[in-house]
Protein backbone atom coordinates (compact mmCIF):
# COMPACT_ATOMS: atom_id res chain seq x y z
CA UNK A 1 0.00 0.00 0.00
CA UNK A 2 1.11 3.50 -0.74
CA UNK A 3 -0.39 5.22 1.90
CA UNK A 4 0.95 3.81 5.18
CA UNK A 5 0.74 4.89 8.60
CA UNK A 6 4.40 6.06 8.51
CA UNK A 7 3.75 7.71 5.48
CA UNK A 8 0.89 9.09 6.44
CA UNK A 9 2.39 10.82 10.00
CA UNK A 10 5.47 11.69 7.81
CA UNK A 11 3.63 13.72 5.40
CA UNK A 12 1.40 15.37 8.38
CA UNK A 13 5.04 16.13 10.06
CA UNK A 14 6.40 18.15 7.24
CA UNK A 15 2.78 20.00 6.58
CA UNK A 16 3.22 20.97 10.27
CA UNK A 17 6.60 22.43 9.56
CA UNK A 18 5.72 24.00 6.14
CA UNK A 19 2.99 25.56 7.77
CA UNK A 20 4.72 27.00 10.86
CA UNK A 21 7.97 28.31 8.72
CA UNK A 22 4.68 30.24 6.52
CA UNK A 23 3.05 31.51 9.57
CA UNK A 24 5.74 32.52 11.88
CA UNK A 25 6.51 35.70 10.01
CA UNK A 26 2.67 37.14 10.05
CA UNK A 27 2.87 36.43 13.84
CA UNK A 28 6.39 38.33 13.95
CA UNK A 29 4.66 41.11 11.81
CA UNK A 30 1.78 40.96 14.40
CA UNK A 31 4.39 41.25 17.73
CA UNK A 32 6.30 44.13 15.81
CA UNK A 33 3.43 46.90 15.19
CA UNK A 34 4.76 49.99 17.34
CA UNK A 35 8.02 49.00 17.40
CA UNK A 36 9.35 52.07 14.86
CA UNK A 37 7.46 54.52 17.62
CA UNK A 38 10.08 53.74 20.34
CA UNK A 39 12.59 57.17 20.62
CA UNK A 40 16.13 57.69 20.89
CA UNK A 41 17.17 60.81 22.54
CA UNK A 42 20.91 62.27 23.49
CA UNK A 43 19.51 63.57 27.02
CA UNK A 44 23.18 64.23 28.71
CA UNK A 45 27.06 64.83 27.96
CA UNK A 46 29.80 64.54 30.91
CA UNK A 47 33.54 64.10 31.10
CA UNK A 48 35.07 61.39 33.02
CA UNK A 49 37.50 62.70 35.53
CA UNK A 50 40.91 60.98 33.54
CA UNK A 51 43.19 58.40 35.71
CA UNK A 52 46.63 59.75 36.21
CA UNK A 53 48.51 58.47 33.42
CA UNK A 54 45.84 57.80 31.29
CA UNK A 55 45.63 58.71 27.46
CA UNK A 56 42.39 58.10 26.43
CA UNK A 57 39.69 60.23 27.27
CA UNK A 58 36.49 59.57 28.60
CA UNK A 59 33.18 60.61 28.33
CA UNK A 60 29.72 59.32 29.71
CA UNK A 61 27.37 59.42 26.68
CA UNK A 62 23.25 59.01 28.63
CA UNK A 63 20.37 57.92 26.21
CA UNK A 64 16.70 58.34 27.33
CA UNK A 65 14.73 55.76 25.37
CA UNK A 66 11.28 56.12 25.41
CA UNK A 67 8.71 53.71 24.89
CA UNK A 68 4.85 54.44 23.38
CA UNK A 69 3.98 51.03 22.76
CA UNK A 70 1.59 49.07 24.83
CA UNK A 71 4.77 46.22 24.57
CA UNK A 72 7.78 45.50 26.83
CA UNK A 73 10.63 46.39 24.51
CA UNK A 74 14.28 46.30 24.78
CA UNK A 75 18.00 46.59 22.89
CA UNK A 76 20.51 44.80 22.50
CA UNK A 77 22.98 47.35 20.91
CA UNK A 78 23.04 51.41 20.47
CA UNK A 79 26.08 52.02 17.40
CA UNK A 80 26.58 55.70 17.28
CA UNK A 81 28.67 58.54 16.26
CA UNK A 82 29.40 61.24 18.75
CA UNK A 83 29.56 65.04 17.49
CA UNK A 84 30.92 68.12 19.59
CA UNK A 85 30.57 71.28 17.47
CA UNK A 86 29.93 69.35 14.62
CA UNK A 87 33.02 67.59 14.79
CA UNK A 88 33.40 64.60 15.04
CA UNK A 89 34.73 63.05 18.36
CA UNK A 90 34.43 59.17 16.49
CA UNK A 91 32.02 56.06 17.28
CA UNK A 92 30.86 53.73 20.14
CA UNK A 93 28.59 50.95 20.85
CA UNK A 94 26.67 50.03 23.92
CA UNK A 95 26.27 46.14 23.65
CA UNK A 96 23.90 43.81 25.55
CA UNK A 97 24.18 41.03 22.77
CA UNK A 98 26.09 39.23 25.29
CA UNK A 99 23.16 39.20 28.05
CA UNK A 100 20.37 37.09 28.12
CA UNK A 101 17.10 39.23 26.56
CA UNK A 102 15.85 38.66 30.14
CA UNK A 103 18.98 40.02 31.48
CA UNK A 104 18.85 43.33 29.01
CA UNK A 105 17.25 46.72 29.71
CA UNK A 106 13.66 46.50 30.19
CA UNK A 107 11.99 49.67 28.54
CA UNK A 108 8.57 49.11 30.12
CA UNK A 109 5.23 49.98 28.22
CA UNK A 110 4.62 54.20 28.05
CA UNK A 111 7.75 54.78 29.97
CA UNK A 112 11.34 55.65 30.01
CA UNK A 113 14.38 54.66 30.31
CA UNK A 114 18.59 56.35 30.73
CA UNK A 115 21.40 54.09 29.19
CA UNK A 116 24.63 55.24 29.85
CA UNK A 117 27.60 54.64 27.45
CA UNK A 118 31.11 55.00 28.20
CA UNK A 119 32.92 57.03 25.06
CA UNK A 120 36.31 56.84 25.00
CA UNK A 121 38.61 59.15 22.91
CA UNK A 122 42.38 59.03 21.74
CA UNK A 123 44.10 62.54 21.60
CA UNK A 124 44.41 64.09 19.01
CA UNK A 125 44.76 68.26 18.05
CA UNK A 126 40.65 67.98 17.09
CA UNK A 127 39.61 66.06 20.56
CA UNK A 128 42.10 68.22 22.38
CA UNK A 129 40.12 71.36 21.68
CA UNK A 130 36.85 70.01 22.42
CA UNK A 131 37.97 68.77 25.66
CA UNK A 132 39.85 71.58 26.57
CA UNK A 133 36.16 73.26 26.01
CA UNK A 134 34.84 70.52 28.02
CA UNK A 135 36.78 71.19 31.03
CA UNK A 136 36.65 74.92 30.91
CA UNK A 137 32.80 75.64 29.85
CA UNK A 138 31.20 72.70 29.04
CA UNK A 139 27.56 74.13 28.83
CA UNK A 140 28.97 75.89 25.68
CA UNK A 141 29.38 72.65 23.64
CA UNK A 142 26.72 71.59 20.63
CA UNK A 143 26.65 67.75 21.29
CA UNK A 144 24.82 65.60 18.50
CA UNK A 145 24.54 61.88 18.13
CA UNK A 146 23.78 59.44 14.99
CA UNK A 147 23.33 56.00 15.33
CA UNK A 148 21.29 53.29 14.73
CA UNK A 149 19.65 51.07 17.95
CA UNK A 150 17.99 47.37 17.97
CA UNK A 151 14.94 47.20 19.50
CA UNK A 152 13.31 43.77 20.23
CA UNK A 153 9.82 42.59 21.56
CA UNK A 154 9.22 39.10 22.34
CA UNK A 155 10.09 37.42 18.59
CA UNK A 156 10.68 40.31 16.93
CA UNK A 157 13.59 43.04 15.96
CA UNK A 158 13.60 46.44 14.52
CA UNK A 159 16.62 48.34 13.71
CA UNK A 160 15.94 52.33 14.57
CA UNK A 161 17.96 55.08 13.27
CA UNK A 162 17.91 58.01 15.26
CA UNK A 163 19.57 61.40 15.67
CA UNK A 164 19.53 64.38 17.91
CA UNK A 165 21.31 67.59 19.39
CA UNK A 166 21.86 69.06 22.96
Amino acid sequence: MFLTRRRIILMLAVVAVAGAIIVLPYISSLTATGLDRVTIELFDVEPVPPSEGEKNRQIDVVFRITNPTDKTVTTSKIEYDLFADNSQLGNAILSFEDIPPNGRPAILPHQSINLTSLFQSTPSQSTQIIFDKLADSPADINWKVQGIARIESAITLQEKRFSDEL
